[in-house]
């Protein structure tokens, strides 16, 4: 594996074979089936999705993704948590990527709407503006609305964690080990997992979280990022880009490709036994709450469930390399 001329198809099967051993196969939500019918017609009836999209959307599984990430919940959260990812999903494929799309979208004031439902005067009528402004409805219908700023203050570190990678693309340079992480964190799009909230039993809403739950869900967030990039670095070396573990270790330490996709897994378990140690620190913890223990929970069950929710993209990135 670690010559310099190991196949793209044996980097991702080893990284699937490794992940998947850390992450064994959990039981999914019950209604995941359900849900997924429902996250397809709400992309196509608020038109974040075009009707020549339908098998993207269709490959995303992001009902059953939902569904093994949040096994527990009641269906109505993980359907609205699904709406919030799939518009998480188009906003990073169509614009997050794009640096003129990006500038104009950051005058949109995208997190002021999510928080306030005001949409800013150069924002336009439909497509992710209309999608979002939709999924608030869904929010505040389903008694979130004080969840809404902390929604907007993480869908605001998401654009901004964006805004950043513009000059690393636009240069083709990766950034440092560190700042990618940290970033990373909030790129990743995962902060939809704060919709835990709204099930019964669940620290209210205006409470603000410890530290250390905030910093475990993060935790959870750059898991999800991590995996991410180990599925997607055989398209994204292809076009170039910089942004993504793998070319970030590589860059940092001299390694040959091959030997940073190693790490990058490497990174990804170090991760995860950091998490597992954290997890199991909290749920020991007499000092939270009843429905404190109850969110970690659900974080760990929303990281238990990642590598089945992965499993389409792993399948799609393992038929469609050499």
């Amino acid at each position: 594996m670690s010559q310099e001329n190991a196949l793209p198809r044996e980097l991702t099967a080893y990284a699937y074979r490794h992940l998947t051993r850390i992450l064994p196969p959990s039981t999914p939500h019950p209604a995941a089936d359900e849900v997924e019918a429902d996250v397809r017609t709400w992309a196509q009836r608020t038109g974040v999705y075009g009707p020549d999209q339908e098998h993207q959307l269709a490959r995303r599984r992001i009902g059953h993704l939902a569904g093994w990430c949040m096994p527990q919940a009641p269906t109505p959260v993980v359907r609205l948590a699904a709406r919030y990812l799939a518009w998480v999903f188009v906003f990073d494929d169509t614009v997050g990527e794009d640096a003129k799309r990006l500038n104009r979208a950051l005058v949109w004031d995208l997190p002021g709407l999510l928080e306030a439902g005001v949409a800013h005067p150069a924002a336009p009528a439909g497509g992710l503006t209309a999608a979002l402004a939709a999924v608030r409805r869904d929010i505040v219908d389903a008694g979130g609305e004080p969840l809404l700023p902390q929604l907007a203050v993480a869908l605001r570190h998401y654009l901004a964690g964006c805004a950043r990678e513009a000059p690393w693309r636009a240069s083709r340079v990766p950034p440092a080990l560190g700042t990618y992480l940290h970033d990373r964190v909030h790129t990743s799009g995962g902060h939809p997992l704060y919709l835990h909230r709204l099930a019964p039993g669940m620290p209210p809403l205006s409470e603000p979280l410890p530290p250390p739950v905030t910093g475990l869900a993060e935790l959870a967030f750059l898991i999800g990022a991590l995996a991410n990039d180990l599925i997607g670095f055989t398209a994204e070396q292809h076009l170039g880009d910089p942004v993504n573990a793998v070319t970030v270790l590589a860059h940092e330490y001299c390694l040959p490709l091959p030997d940073a996709y190693r790490a990058t897994v490497v990174l990804h378990a170090s991760h995860k036994h950091h998490f597992d140690t954290g997890h199991a620190r909290l749920l020991a913890d007499p000092a939270l709450t009843e429905p404190q223990r109850r969110l970690v929970h659900a974080i760990g069950g929303w990281v238990a469930g990642s590598a089945a929710a992965l499993e389409p993209y792993w399948q799609h990135a393992l038929a469609h390399q050499p």
